[in-house]
């Protein structure tokens, strides 16, 4: 039998209009023409983080026809902060692919008054506490890039309770109910360029093209608050090397599509995908072992 011979599906773990649905719904098409069969999508959401999609991922047979359109929080976060998460990507979940890189932004409220990473730290040491920030959901990565941030420059801040994810954290920024927040996306790019906001420190390895005049923490002195976000085309564990092989090829080839493209772009995304499956592997490892290390030196759990 060839493979595929019946659609495949592919779980997304967070609900529309998400930035795993829109990449999804757009890698999707040009999947399905490159396999010759439909690509059907299935919100499997809820669970803290996200949880519930992997999990239902990591349930599935090894046959190739259940796949997971999986993030940084998700793969590489959650195993180290949520005791009940009930699987370990490592092991029940493989990477077929790594498909874009995503900066996450430190971004300010214009009447906070502060332009530069270190007129942030200045402030937050002069007046201990009275600095209010937002981390999209208690089991993010941009809460543990808070958390890291925090720990390394030694300063107070007051957490306000997550609301809307990443629009409702923008959102709360422009209506003046918290003064920092990381987060991502489409909005928060409209929001840097209309000059609603001021965008501090990129938390990304270098410079992107999306935001070529926001500096890295990196470049700032920080290195703890780690190199963003990603996503990644997974499969559960155990699918034969010459099914994996041919959703690979089928999905990187995806990746070089104008629109698809384009839509990452919208997403203030890189398209940034892996050389092969071992590639994708080997980085998922790296991800994992550095947030389990991040976690433990920021005390977040």
């Amino acid at each position: 039998m060839t493979f595929p011979d019946k659609p495949i599906r592919i779980i997304l773990p967070f609900g529309p209009p998400g930035f795993s649905s829109r990449v999804g719904f757009a890698l999707g098409p040009h999947i399905a023409e490159t396999l010759g069969q439909e690509i059907v999508f299935e919100h499997i959401t809820g669970g803290k983080g996200g949880a519930n999609g992997p999990r239902a991922a990591a349930g599935t047979e090894p046959d190739g026809y259940s796949l997971l359109m999986g993030t940084i929080g998700d793969i590489a976060l959650l195993p180290h902060i949520m005791p009940e998460y009930g699987i370990d990507p490592l092991t029940d979940l493989t990477p077929i692919l790594k498909i874009a890189d995503t900066p996450n932004i430190l971004i300010a409220n214009l009447s906070l008054g502060v332009t530069t990473l270190d007129d942030l730290i200045a402030a937050a040491k002069a007046n201990p506490g009275s600095i209010r920030y937002h981390a999209i959901n208690e089991r993010s990565i941009h809460r543990l890039e808070f958390k890291s941030f925090i720990s390394e420059t030694d300063i107070v801040l007051t957490e306000v309770p997550p609301k809307g994810g990443s629009e409702g954290a923008i959102e709360a920024i422009l209506d003046g109910d918290i003064d920092l927040t990381i987060t991502t996306g489409p909005r928060l790019l409209e929001s840097i360029q209309a000059e609603d906001v001021f965008a501090i420190a990129a938390i990304c390895p270098e410079r992107t093209n999306v935001y070529p005049y926001v500096p890295t923490m990196k470049e700032l002195g920080l290195t703890s608050t780690g190199s963003g976000s990603w996503m990644g085309l997974f499969a559960p564990a155990g699918v034969p090397e010459d099914i994996m092989e041919a959703l690979f090829n089928a999905a990187r080839k995806a990746c070089t599509e104008p629109d698809v493209i384009a839509v990452l772009a919208e997403q203030a995304a890189t398209v940034n995908p892996s050389t092969s499956p071992v590639e994708a592997l080997t980085f998922v490892e790296s991800e994992t072992e550095r947030l389990r290390q991040a976690c433990r030196a920021a005390g977040f759990a």
